[in-house]
């Protein structure tokens, strides 16, 4: 059980990310179809473990050691390199975002020197990945508590709140959807978490040789990931339509119920910025060092010291650019993921 809770951290750590720890993603994903929201996360669990199993399934098959490998395996060379481009693209500029905005939190919230938070950063980044796999489960095993405790107790303050169950869900029911396409929304959101995710899942598979147990602990990772998506959609909606109007909805909720909370939530969100940073930079790095020889920590000094003149750039339009096709290419891969798996049974 503790090797599974190891590889469920890793696997909510990479997906929960500061976006879904901001409630920004979940609104953006979920709550805007109102009370249809709810069936789209189900879908996504659905989806996170039917994929991530084939994915596990296939790495182990095929003794995959990258995700360079799954893809070009998957999708075939001519479509597999663009894929491959796709996303190394998209995890390189993620990676940019994640030191850019751990400096700027540590700017905004304690008044440290922007450029002094970046170096802080990257300290860290530095000092747990070169510790590998061992230091990505590390921090994942610290972080993803932390991560679930708040956003559980935020949940427990806004359940309290009310006087009812019978209450909520009548304003949650009267919520009008503000889109439709809650199918699609599931399915492109899952597919972004899932094909990042296997940047971090297969070079694991070749230095932890279980297949059940990282099985059992993706299944863990989706259900934790499930709860976690319904309790922030659950309170976003129960805000609005102010919580609907603010950059990080979790933070607006949290300053309801006194100034411990949303302190505490405000040092999660930074912490699940280092630990997306550290699954992005795990992943280049993997992908470097398979591919290109260069040993794994020299991979990530060239990789921190490329990405740290870029962070005080900001790459957020390189990241809303590269997201729609980014999409329609992860929908593919889960699409070649399935057929490759049916055709090798």
């Amino acid at each position: 059980m503790k090797e599974d809770f190891k590889i469920s951290s890793v696997f909510i750590g990479t997906v929960i990310g500061a976006g879904l720890a901001s409630g920004q993603e979940i609104l953006q994903f979920f709550c805007l179809y109102g009370i249809k929201g709810f069936y789209g996360i189900i879908l996504c669990c659905a989806i996170y473990i039917l994929i991530s199993t084939i994915i596990i399934g296939l790495s182990f098959k095929l003794n995959l050691k990258s995700y360079k490998e799954i893809i070009y395996s998957v999708l075939g060379r001519k479509i597999g390199i663009v894929a491959d481009i796709f996303l190394t693209f998209f995890i390189f500029g993620s990676n940019i975002i994640m030191i850019s905005g751990g400096g700027a939190m540590l700017y905004e919230y304690l008044g440290i020197n922007k450029l002094a938070g970046t170096f802080i950063m990257v300290l860290l980044v530095l000092i747990i990945s070169f510790f590998s796999t061992q230091g990505l489960i590390a921090i994942n095993s610290i972080i993803v508590p932390l991560s679930t405790l708040s956003i559980l107790t935020m949940g427990l303050f806004v359940f309290k709140s009310y006087a009812s169950i019978y209450q909520t869900q009548s304003i949650i029911k009267s919520i009008l959807p503000l889109k439709n396409t809650w199918i699609l929304s599931a399915i492109l959101y899952s597919s972004f978490n899932i094909m990042s995710a296997i940047g971090v899942l297969c070079p694991m598979t070749a230095e932890i040789k279980n297949k059940n147990t990282f099985i059992k602990g993706c299944i863990l990772g989706s259900i934790v990931l499930t709860v976690i998506s319904f309790i922030i959609s659950y309170s976003i909606l129960l805000y609005y339509p102010d919580s609907f109007n603010v950059e990080i909805p979790n933070l607006y909720i949290a300053k309801q119920f006194g100034i411990i909370l949303p302190f505490f939530l405000t040092i999660v969100i930074w912490l699940e910025m280092l630990s997306t940073e550290i699954s992005n930079i795990y992943s280049l790095c993997k992908r470097v060092s398979y591919s290109t020889k260069i040993p794994y920590r020299i991979s990530v000094l060239i990789i921190v010291a490329v990405s740290i003149p870029f962070s005080f750039l900001g790459f957020t339009n390189l990241i809303k650019f590269l997201y729609p096709p980014f999409g329609a290419v992860s929908f593919l891969f889960i699409l070649g993921c399935i057929l490759k798996y049916t055709n090798s049974i």
